[in-house]
């Protein structure tokens, strides 16, 4: 078997600098029969030079070790070589939503010997223009929160990072005149302070959903518009239902699409799994089903 691992030295608090040697071992197997090159990445421009080699190599499992922003990158330059190639995910990052949402070893050891002794199947993905994302396109509030931590205040206080951030954007809450089309036709139009089209229980380590309505594997990504509140109140209630996954609240819209087309009379702010990009004033996502074989 042929490996190549892609590993972000700076995701989380850098604990899996001191799990590297395990993580070789795991994919070398037992008399280091398979063939493996792992690279540790400098910065952004740097990576994405090594994933075209690791990718261009052809190998039969491509592992990228990092948060879900590392993920995502990978996604990306995978999805648009078109090659046919098998992902394995090391969760090494602060708040890992994709990855707890799917279940994956917090261990980076037992997340590598899930891929060595697993199997990889289908998942979605999505895309965002010419960008593709694996678990959300959002726009609004927290939207920020993600990129605008800080990485030294991630590895501090991890989770509660987000939590600080989010807490940070309420005086400043700025709502979005849209209207949003879905594949199936949906029409969907107003003030909205928040919308993602997401694939995970997890947003931005502060939005939760019910696992009950999320499915990485079903050709649907979920659809979700939060109206602007007209007083602190609703603000409490919209609040309470995001933080405790509760989306039958009145306020909210929740749907499930095959990707959505998105109008708004200012350009928008966006972020793909937590990293930002220029939206504009018209933007389509839209699900690639089965797109990726994922070991999970």
């Amino acid at each position: 078997m042929k490996f190549r691992i892609l590993v972000n030295p700076n995701a989380g608090r850098q604990v899996v600098l001191r799990e590297l040697h395990s993580i070789y071992r795991a994919f070398a197997g037992e008399e280091n029969k398979n063939e493996v090159v792992m690279e540790l990445t400098v910065n952004s421009a740097h990576a994405a030079e090594a994933l075209d080699r690791a990718i261009g190599s052809r190998p039969d499992t491509l592992v990228c070790c990092g948060g879900d922003g590392t993920l995502s990158a990978t996604v990306d330059r995978l999805l648009k070589s078109g090659e046919e190639i098998k992902l394995g995910y090391i969760p090494a990052g602060s708040t890992n939503d994709f990855a707890n949402f799917l279940g994956l070893p917090k261990e980076p050891a037992e997340a590598a010997d899930l891929i060595v002794d697993g199997e990889a199947r289908p998942i979605d993905a999505g895309r965002f223009g010419e960008r593709h994302f694996i678990y959300v396109a959002s726009f609004g509030a927290f939207t920020q929160t993600s990129y605008a931590t800080t990485q030294n205040l991630k590895n501090s206080l991890g989770h509660l990072a987000y939590i600080i951030e989010g807490i940070k954007e309420l005086p400043q809450l700025k709502s979005y005149a849209v209207r949003a089309e879905t594949a199936e036709g949906g029409v969907y139009e107003g003030e909205y302070l928040f919308g993602a089209l997401s694939n995970s229980t997890s947003l931005g380590g502060i939005i939760k959903m019910s696992a009950e309505k999320v499915d990485p594997a079903d050709g649907l990504f979920e659809l979700a518009l939060v109206k602007k509140p007209k007083s602190l109140y609703e603000l409490n209630r919209i609040l309470l239902a995001l933080m405790g996954g509760q989306v039958d609240e009145e306020l909210i819209t929740f749907v499930h699409t095959a990707g959505a087309a998105f109008a708004c009379a200012e350009p928008m702010p966006w972020s793909l799994d937590g990293e930002y990009v220029s939206g504009g004033t018209d933007v389509r996502a839209e699900v690639l089903p089965g797109a990726l074989k994922l070991f999970r």
